[in-house]
């Protein structure tokens, strides 16, 4: 039997914690399919979360592989930084690029890195031009426009760890990353993409310090990061 052209077309939203809603159309009313076309898209969402999960799985299993970290424990701070940022406000806006992260001495320089990788460039690591549309996403990334249809990597260098205090390391991280994305142009950029026209304006005005806080709570990480101030308090005292 053929199906209507908006057979699938019925979503179901979350209007509220634990609480959903049906967004139908007004000839879903006499309808006779409308039972097997609500499941019908109830089962297309699945399989879209679904797909989503492990994108989001995929992503950080890369950031974490291709990252240099020396120490278990802020390894494991990381990849719960990811798991938690991915499902906070704004933090998708880590996943549209590649974030690399540097486990580096205490006494080393303290700078972040983004390297804008063209077309151009990922044509050569591949070994030769790539032409035409089948050409491939080398690093997995949606590419971005304005760099020749390339990506930007960023790394971000972590200096210092707290012994048995996964709070403050999730916080350090969390700063870091933060202050990245709001002194850096591009990530700036980026970060716009994902604000309502008061958040940009809002964002224009702050300086990097307001920026980065702002960030470290849309992010959700605000309690990490006062429990890395009183570690970095506590060491000063010392």
């Amino acid at each position: 039997m053929d199906r209507k052209d908006c057979f699938g077309s019925i979503k179901e939203v979350t209007v509220d914690i634990g609480q959903t809603a049906i967004h139908t159309r007004p000839q879903c009313r006499n309808c006779k399919e409308i039972r097997d076309c609500l499941r019908t898209s109830k089962q297309m969402g699945e399989e879209r979360k679904e797909r989503d999960e492990l994108r989001k799985q995929n992503m950080i299993s890369q950031m974490i592989d291709l990252s240099h970290i020396t120490s278990n424990e802020i390894g494991s701070c990381l990849l719960e930084f990811l798991s938690r940022i991915f499902y906070s406000p704004l933090g998708t806006v880590l996943f549209r690029n590649l974030l690399l992260f540097c486990e580096v001495p205490q006494n080393s320089s303290s700078f972040n890195l983004s390297i804008p990788i063209s077309r151009t460039m990922m044509d050569l690591i591949a070994g030769g031009k790539v032409e035409g549309s089948d050409s491939r996403n080398l690093s997995g990334v949606k590419p971005q426009a304005g760099i020749e249809q390339g990506f930007t990597l960023w790394i971000v260098l972590l200096q210092r760890s707290f012994p048995n205090r996964p709070e403050a390391n999730m916080g350090m991280i969390a700063y870091e990353v933060a202050h990245t994305f709001s002194s850096d142009p591009l990530a700036t950029n980026q970060v716009f993409k994902m604000l309502s026209d008061a958040e940009v304006n809002l964002y224009k005005k702050m300086n990097v310090e307001a920026r980065t806080r702002w960030l470290i709570e849309k992010w959700d990480f605000a309690d990490d990061f006062e429990a890395f101030k009183k570690e970095l308090a506590s060491i000063k005292e010392t």
